[in-house]
């Protein structure tokens, strides 16, 4: 078993959210060398929440959890990156909708 230092936080709105993550990588390798990422998604409090495993539906809406181990230094990079790519996505979307809802015409 591998040691990874997590760091944790709770996001709070209309729920509440918890999530953990680390990593010891790099450790020289793939996953014989020894790296560990750690990724965990806790419902603390009223996040609707469904996740997809082989096609099988998971419901996390009571209080559930769902974490993510991946194993070498590749594999914590590539998940860093596909994480970055998620936050652009994300940003880009939410700030367009935000744009949309402030948008108006006016007579000057």
């Amino acid at each position: 078993m591998e040691k990874v230092k997590i760091k944790t936080v709770e996001i709070t709105s209309a729920n509440i959210l918890r999530v953990s993550v680390g990593t010891n990588c790099p450790q020289g390798g793939d996953a014989g060398h020894g790296g560990r990422t750690y990724f965990k998604l806790e419902n603390v409090a009223g996040t609707a929440m469904v996740v997809k495993v082989n096609d099988k539906e998971i419901d996390l809406s009571n209080d559930g959890k769902l974490e993510i181990i991946l194993a070498g230094d590749t594999e914590c990079e590539t998940f860093f990156e596909s994480l970055k790519f998620v936050v652009n996505v994300l940003e880009n979307q939410l700030n367009e909708t935000k744009q949309k809802v402030n948008e108006r015409v006016i007579d000057i």
